[in-house]
């Protein structure tokens, strides 16, 4: 840590010496590619790089460390315009270097514009993941993406975690997802990029945010006139499990108005198989044995329409229709023998077939008006969600007892309709005061969600499906949330801070129709401070420090109390007592470069919710219950470490994380710990005839408040190939190289489970992809609303 700390001092009085100059200028072409142009600053001396930037607009401003009298040249590049350079000298703390006048390249008639963005971005709030112009838009799925960005990952191939913070808020363009299962419908290449925020504003709602904030935003095509693209890929396990995508896109733009679309399938099989051994850790000599077998198949379709209309320079208007949707079939067999005293006095045979449908249609508006040219902002966003999700499961058990050689069979049929309607609206302003580096933001939103879920059981009479009302259930629940927030920020020279504070009341109301009873009916408000500070001692280093606290309110599922039994020895119900886990964060973050990182996070959750899990006294029957525990601990450190050289790009990270879980006398269960760590690895070679290899690497060890794993690893590789300027490629790849046995070690109140699976198996996957259209550049390009301050 002491060498650590001095290698950052020495940094900054090699540089003390310097001051932070703000460079400004205007570019104005008759005609300019929105977003494509950049912009690049070199020493003239020894013509090293200083500084470089994606330009937004015809306005570019970013700061260097430079010294009086220095001498550098700026570099612009537009598409359809020959390369303008102009010399500068240091004469002080602005250097505002008028309008320049670039020339349009005459020798082109019609541009295939193809540009190459940096894959990620180091900001105050976090990382900006660059997807399109990236290697990053070949791959399959946003689900893909997320697995291959930055302090990102998925420890069992169904949810994404931030590293060192949890699962995350996570929003598609500008609307909140409510399944994982929506980022597998959305192709890779429709996504423009994603910000992992990992210390979050306080105009975002606190349900999550305290485990970060990823903002997932869709392509906006910028340039006059049309573009389609087409994508198809199927590939075979060596299980001869068959998987394939397809997805077609068409953008078009004239003058003011933009439309941009797409429409796709993903189709998935696959199949698992594993075993396991519990045991009881009371008193008595109880365990059991499993082997189990599964095969499942997956349809992901979806659609996005997305139009803008620029009424002028300051107001838009974004408005937009999405949906995505799952079917979901599988069939699984399993075995389970109990012994008693190390007599076999159970034996318990099952089949099962789960099949799920959901769909979630969607809409959004969004207008803004951008209030002067110093980036003010007022924004209403208005967002509406209907969802129906379906399951159908049957369970057919046969329970015999070798002793007696008795047996029952326990076969019933479940069907949920769960149709939530989620609505929302939020008014944001933000102000910018001059060029003193002030800015105020404040707003407010309203959220409502209304579900009725149904919950019928069935038995299986002869060879009919009698209704069991006893076990049936229906219930309507509401939940109403209304959030303000007022947040401060100011950005000297070298020191920025913000302060924010969002205040949160909610209202719960629950009524099971089954019971004829409200089994929730409460109210509260709370606080969530946060606080940001940044310290650019120079253009080489940042140091970000950061707290922020969030809420988790539990599932409304979580809340029923009906009674829902799988077989005669498992049973499951919800808990109306349930509260809400509040989520405290404090992290500090190190940029050298703005390229290196190292973050170390301390998170502590007070209440969060787990399981009651446990085996009846006198028999094998397991009944399971949400509960709130008492805390949670963890201390996280993350490395992150990219490449970006002429033949290879991506980038590495490493982590570790130690956690701690106290539980209730409830659990019966002694405090808990959990030490986990990654190493993950996502780089792109570039090869000579357009030919590219992708390599994706990792190895991890992942655990939770009753559960570790063994050692985790994932291996895949791609072979790119382009044509045609880059308008048609093809791919061929291989993943799960070596395919992975999972093990799992599992702690509840009174057994413990080990266990291993395998669902992945190696397979091969052919794709390609065409894009074609007639593109030029807008006819005009307006002054920069963001903050180019230029942390890459």
């Amino acid at each position: 840590m002491k060498v650590f700390f001095s290698t950052i001092f020495l940094l900054i009085s090699l540089c003390a010496h310097n001051q932070t100059v703000r460079v400004e200028v205007t570019v104005n072409p008759d005609v300019a590619a929105e977003g494509l142009g950049k912009a690049v600053i070199f020493s003239l001396s020894d013509s090293t790089l200083v500084k470089g930037n994606y330009m937004d607009s015809s306005f570019y401003t970013t700061d260097i460390t430079a010294a009086l009298n220095d001498t550098f040249y700026l570099k612009l590049i537009v598409p359809e315009y020959l390369d303008t350079s102009l010399i500068f000298i240091v004469d002080g703390n602005v250097m505002q270097l008028g309008t320049i006048q670039m020339r349009k390249n005459l020798a082109l008639d019609e541009v295939e514009v193809v540009y190459k963005r940096p894959m990620f971005e180091r900001t105050m709030n976090g990382i900006k993941v660059n997807v399109n112009g990236t290697s990053l838009a070949q791959l399959n799925t946003l689900f893909d993406v997320m697995k291959a960005s930055p302090r990102l990952t998925s420890p069992d191939e169904e949810s994404i975690e931030i590293i060192g913070k949890g699962s995350p808020l996570i929003l598609i363009d500008r609307q909140t997802i409510i399944s994982n299962e929506e980022l597998k419908a959305i192709p890779a290449d429709q996504v423009d990029r994603i910000e992992i925020i990992t210390n979050p504003s306080a105009k975002y709602k606190a349900q999550g945010s305290g485990s970060g904030v990823i903002e997932v935003y869709t392509k906006n095509f910028s340039l006059e006139g049309y573009q389609a693209s087409i994508r198809a890929v199927g590939g075979l396990s060596t299980q001869i499990k068959p998987t394939g995508a397809t997805n077609i896109g068409f953008s078009f733009k004239k003058k003011k108005f933009s439309i941009n679309s797409y429409f796709g399938v993903n189709y998935q099989s696959s199949n698992s198989l594993g075993n396991g051994f519990s045991t009881a850790t009371d008193s008595t000599d109880r365990e059991y044995d499993t082997d189990f077998y599964t095969d499942r198949t997956n349809i992901w379709q979806y659609y996005s329409l997305k139009s803008a209309y620029a009424f002028n320079d300051s107001h838009r208007l974004t408005l937009g229709l999405n949906g995505n949707g799952s079917r979901h079939k599988s069939r699984n067999t399993g075995l389970t023998n109990y012994y008693t005293d190390d007599t076999l006095t159970l034996i318990k045979s099952k089949e099962s077939e789960y099949g799920s449908k959901w769909l979630n249609n969607s809409a959004f508006l969004n207008y803004t008006w951008e209030t002067d040219t110093m980036g003010s902002a007022f924004e209403i966003n208005l967002n509406y969600l209907r969802k129906k999700d379906n399951q159908d499961e049957i369970n057919l058990s046969e329970i015999e007892n070798p002793i007696s050689s008795a047996i029952d069979r326990y076969d019933v049929q479940a069907i949920s309709k769960n149709q939530p309607n989620i609505a929302e609206l939020r008014v944001n302003y933000e102000h910018y005061f001059d060029t003193t580096g002030w800015i105020v933001a404040g707003g407010g939103d309203y959220g409502i969600l209304i579900n009725g879920k149904r919950f019928d059981q069935s038995n299986l009479v002869g060879n009919e499906w009698i209704l069991d009302n006893q076990y049936s259930n229906s219930y309507d629940y509401r939940e109403d949330i209304i959030g303000g927030f007022a947040e401060v920020s100011k950005q000297w020279k070298k020191i920025g801070f913000r302060v924010g504070m969002r205040t949160e009341y909610t209202k719960l109301y629950g009524f099971s129709k089954s019971l004829n009873q409200k089994f929730m009916d409460s109210n509260y408000l709370a606080f969530f401070p946060n606080i940001g500070m940044l310290w650019e001692p120079n253009d080489k280093l940042g140091i970000t420090l950061y707290y922020d606290k969030g809420i988790d309110r539990p599932q409304f599922s979580n809340y029923d109390p009906f009674v829902k039994i799988q077989d005669s020895l498992n049973i499951e119900y919800g808990n109306p007592n349930l509260r809400p886990s509040y989520e405290h964060s404090i992290g500090l973050e190190v940029d050298l470069f703005y390229a290196y990182n190292i973050s170390v996070t301390y998170n502590r959750i007070d209440e969060p919710v787990s399981y009651l899990n446990f085996i009846r006294d006198g028999s094998f029957l397991s009944e399971e219950t949400p509960f709130n525990a008492d805390f949670e601990e963890s201390w996280h450190l993350n490395l992150s470490l990219p490449i970006d050289l002429k033949w290879m790009n991506g980038w590495n990270s490493i982590w570790v994380s130690r956690s701690k879980y106290e539980f209730t006398e409830e659990f019966n269960r002694e405090t808990f710990y959990n030490t986990t760590f990654g190493v993950y690895s996502y780089l792109t070679f570039n090869l000579p005839a357009k030919f590219s290899i992708m390599n994706r690497l990792s190895i991890s060890k992942w655990g939770g408040d009753a559960m570790t794993t063994g050692l985790n690893y994932r291996w895949g590789i791609r072979l790119t190939k382009k044509f045609e300027e880059s308008k048609f490629r093809c791919f061929a790849e291989v993943a799960n190289i070596l395919p992975n046995k999972q093990q799992f070690y599992r702690t509840f109140s009174n057994y413990e489970t080990y266990a291993t699976s395998q669902n992945k198996f190696t397979t091969f996957k052919l794709g390609l992809s065409h894009k074609f259209g007639r593109l030029k550049a807008p006819t005009n390009i307006k002054d920069s609303s963001s903050d180019q301050s230029g942390r890459i």
